[in-house]
């Protein structure tokens, strides 16, 4: 699957795994792509969803952010239509929703 802009993709939700790709700046370099994550808590399949970086100098260096439970659609993964509401507030106040590109998560092949 080849990457898609977010704000036109059919995704409900997007669990974790799936990439986020986007126009950046410092502490990242001029574009990056997150991995959406979760964990689970308190015998909850998924109790919370986060961002982290596989790219970069930043890559792999703790959750950038952890969305609140408003942002889980149904324990499927983040809210995509959240996500876009909420773009500038909880993950790149610079940046504007529309440059952000999304896909499913690679397989093996892919690299």
């Amino acid at each position: 699957m080849s990457w898609e802009k977010l704000t036109d993709s059919s995704f409900v939700a997007l669990p974790r795994g799936y990439l986020l790709k986007f126009p950046a700046s410092a502490p990242f370099e001029s574009e990056v792509v997150m991995m959406i994550c979760g964990h689970p808590e308190g015998g909850r399949r998924l109790a919370s969803v986060a961002l982290i970086s596989i790219t970069g100098y930043c890559a792999g260096i703790n959750p950038y952010v952890e969305f609140p439970s408003t942002a889980i659609e149904e324990e499927a993964g983040i809210s995509r239509k959240w996500l876009i509401e909420n773009w500038t507030k909880w993950v790149w106040p610079k940046g504007n929703v529309s440059d952000v590109l999304v896909r499913k998560e690679l397989d093996a092949a892919d690299l």
